[in-house]
């Protein structure tokens, strides 16, 4: 964590915020509230590099002419149980949640859907869509790849994508099993932190591109970008610690880019996020997929809740070892903070709230202002 300090602040009112902002750049009001959604997602289950931070990742290819906040994403192809969506240099946030309004679609009738989306940018925290699947009480999975910002295993170029990876299933009286994730070692937002702290990364996660060598000192490496809170170049890849993670983000890149009838493979994307300021490159997404299945298509859901519930309280019944207070599913505490958390308020980095509130003066919004109107309207 770096020095920023974390503030409280009302989820619903930062949804709002982040609406009007999308609103203000061209964005339609379903776009707006699609983008909106999906940046509050994240700042509801308490992460902070898929909260207000992440927008910055769709920002700067808006600002840099890439993205386009006007278009609508297009149907190009679909079949019985897959589709194929070209995002028309919209958001991922818009495009992905069309795709899988589909998908839910397509797998009440069929059981099971694909869709795939291509040309499109930034996406923000997954869970955001496998929930809306959640919801219809499906299962899911999804991701989408990104610019190379890894090197292969004993490698030192930017060749492999730092995708995130989401899954969900239902369950019953228990908090749906959830796997929300990345399949890479850091983000350029990891590079941001260690910058604004120490320089250091938690260990040698990067590889010297000249010398080979590895290393956890991002500073001789690494640069801000000016303007922003989250984002950071760094000429310098990360590494995967061990094959297995490197084995699964190549999975992931065959099922967002290699098989994707449009997609575009991580290793032919430009590596640095300032190279998505210049007008006539590509988006920062090559691909993207989301798979939706209704188990009640093969037998009751309430067996399938049941049984999620017996999984989850195995686990969490199990012997714990010394010194551990409770066992925990994966992203539990997250889910915890979506769907149980008697506050309305979120932690907020002011980092990252300092350069939101610069990006609103920048299009003519008033962050005070705003948060007045919104007080006003929710008395």
């Amino acid at each position: 964590m770096s020095n920023s300090k974390l503030l409280k602040i009302n989820a619903d009112l930062l949804e709002f915020l982040y609406r009007e902002f999308w609103m203000k750049l061209g964005a339609s009001e379903n776009h707006a509230k699609a983008f909106a959604r999906g940046v509050s997602m994240g700042d509801r289950q308490g992460k902070l590099f898929q909260g207000m931070g992440v927008m910055e990742a769709a920002l700067i290819p808006v600002e840099g002419g890439i993205g386009d906040l006007t278009t609508e994403p297009e149907l190009v192809s679909e079949g019985p149980t897959w589709a194929v969506y070209n995002g028309n240099r919209s958001t991922g946030y818009y495009t992905i949640t069309q795709m899988t309004e589909k998908a839910i679609e397509k797998a009440k009738e069929f059981g099971m859907a694909i869709s795939f989306g291509y040309n499109h940018i930034d996406a923000g925290s997954f869970f955001s869509y496998t929930s809306l699947a959640l919801e219809h009480d499906m299962v899911a999975m999804a991701s989408n790849n990104s610019l190379p910002l890894s090197a292969p295993f004993g490698g030192m170029d930017f060749a492999m994508s730092v995708p995130p990876f989401d899954a969900a299933c239902p369950a019953g009286e228990q908090l749906p099993l959830v796997v929300s994730t990345k399949l890479c070692e850091g983000y350029d937002a990891d590079i941001t932190e260690a910058l604004l702290k120490d320089g250091k990364l938690k260990s040698k996660l990067l590889v010297d591109p000249k010398t080979g060598e590895l290393t956890d000192d991002v500073r001789p490496h690494a640069k801000l970008i000016e303007g922003y809170g989250r984002v950071s170049d760094c000429s310098a890849p990360w590494i995967f610690s061990n094959p297995r993670l490197y084995s699964l983000n190549i999975w992931n890149e065959f099922m967002t880019a290699i098989i994707n009838p449009h997609g575009i493979v991580s290793s032919d994307l430009p590596s640095q996020p300032s190279d998505y300021f210049k007008p006539d490159a590509p988006t920062p997404v090559g691909g993207s997929y989301i798979i939706v299945i209704d188990p009640s298509k093969f037998g009751p859901i309430e067996n399938v809740k049941a049984k999620s519930d017996r999984y989850i309280q195995s686990i969490k019944g199990c012997k714990k070892r010394p010194g551990v207070k409770e066992i925990y599913t994966p992203d539990e505490w997250g889910l915890e903070k979506v769907y149980r958390q008697e506050s309305p308020k979120v932690d907020v980095m002011e980092d990252h709230l300092n350069a939101f509130k610069g990006f609103l003066e920048k299009y003519g919004l008033n962050y005070d202002t705003l948060v007045e109107q919104w007080e006003k309207e929710n008395k």
